[in-house]
């Protein structure tokens, strides 16, 4: 029988490979994402009428901030409109919005109709495609009534949609809060924002964001919309996905000017929820989603067995290895959004990092998830 050290030594080593692997295609593709990005502080002559959607439902403490921050947009107010889809909010939404009406002119209020026979259409998807059907723009930039966007926003994105061959423009959210567990979730969102955009520089879409994802809209009605799309709990993937399978380009734009800010999970239940829509959207990327979960799955076993073999020099090599890595990953991120002070938390962030991937396969095992008070799951 084999020697409990000597199969430590062959997993830990065969983790560091496959981590170290895993971690350099990764920093190929954002840097192949990052060296596409154009300078924001060019003038621009280029301003398209741009609309912005933006889907809410028992918001009523998160939506004035959203909206008082797109109207300090710096784009010309007499080329942008802003739709709020209030989407059957039980709540005081609805009267905030029309205040907010009274004090903003081009801020157009939607209420959603009633429920659809169309299965796409379930969820976020249908209040998004309500409010772009309401809209006049030639490009359709969609954010969450929980984000507070920079008054670059608009103009930076508009200006990247001078390039006639882009279809899709994602760029980076994180969540934004003072408390430990609030800097842990943005750290996250940072390494997730980084993958996705990498996925994007190889050619391989992995994923963006919703809450910071905009579309040209001939492209949108082509491709029929979400009616047309075949219904995901990760809506903002299965957009991403139709873009470019049908031959559009798409960008994930790493820089200050676009980056925005969410609102973090109060609690772990809720982060929980969160996780449980995207590890079951997620499983739209097939042998992508496989390899992730098979990297991840080598660093723990890694891991157990050191541990069990009292090989305390092989997981401090492994630990170290994968935090490098990290580090490595994430720092010209955080330094194109003037944070990079906060590639020093990384090492405190790995525990976090390790029991979210440890959680991640138990997650999938339950198909229908809940958001916002709905039941919803992916079409089989």
């Amino acid at each position: 029988m084999p020697d409990l050290p000597n199969i430590a030594v062959i997993a830990v080593y065969a983790a560091i490979a496959l981590y170290c692997l895993r971690t350099l295609i990764f920093m190929i593709g954002a840097y192949k994402e990052r060296r596409k990005r154009i300078r924001y502080d060019t003038p621009s002559m280029f301003t398209p009428f741009i609309s912005v959607v933006v889907p809410a439902r028992n918001e009523e403490e998160n939506i004035a901030p959203c909206v008082v921050s797109l109207m300090q947009s710096d784009y010309p107010s007499e080329y942008f409109e802003i739709v709020v889809v209030n989407d059957r909010s039980s709540d005081k939404t609805g009267e905030v919005l029309s205040g907010l009406q009274a004090k903003y002119p081009n801020l157009i209020v939607h209420n959603t109709s009633e429920e659809t026979t169309n299965t796409n259409l379930q969820g976020k998807p249908r209040a998004v495609h309500q409010g772009i059907m309401r809209s006049r723009g030639e490009f359709v930039l969609m954010t969450d009534a929980d984000c507070i966007v920079p008054p670059t926003w608009v103009s930076a994105i508009a200006h990247t949609f001078q390039n006639p061959r882009i279809g899709l423009i994602a760029s980076y959210t994180l969540a934004k809060g003072k408390r430990f567990f609030d800097r842990m979730q943005m750290l996250e969102w940072l390494i997730n924002n980084t993958m996705a955009s990498a996925g994007v520089g190889l050619g391989q879409p992995l994923g963006c964001f919703g809450n910071n994802l905009s579309v040209r809209r001939r492209v949108y009605d082509e491709l029929g919309g979400y009616p047309h799309i075949r219904f995901s709990l990760t809506e903002d993937l299965a957009l991403l996905q139709a873009v470019t399978n049908a031959g559009h380009e798409a960008r994930y734009i790493c820089a200050h000017e676009t980056h925005i800010d969410t609102q973090p999970c109060p609690d772990i239940p809720a982060f929980i929820k969160q996780h449980h829509r995207w590890v079951n959207g997620g499983k739209a990327l097939g042998w992508r989603a496989v390899g992730f979960v098979v990297s991840s799955s080598a660093m723990w076993l890694g891991i157990v067995l050191a541990v069990a073999s009292a090989s305390w020099g092989l997981l401090a090599l492994l630990l170290a290895v994968r935090t490098l890595s990290d580090m490595a990953l994430t720092y010209p991120a955080f330094r194109e959004l003037r944070m990079a002070g906060n590639v020093a938390w990384i090492p405190i962030a790995e525990p976090f990092f390790l029991l979210i991937e440890l959680m991640t396969p138990f997650l999938g095992l339950k198909s229908s998830v809940e958001w916002k008070g709905q039941i919803l799951r992916n079409h089989p």
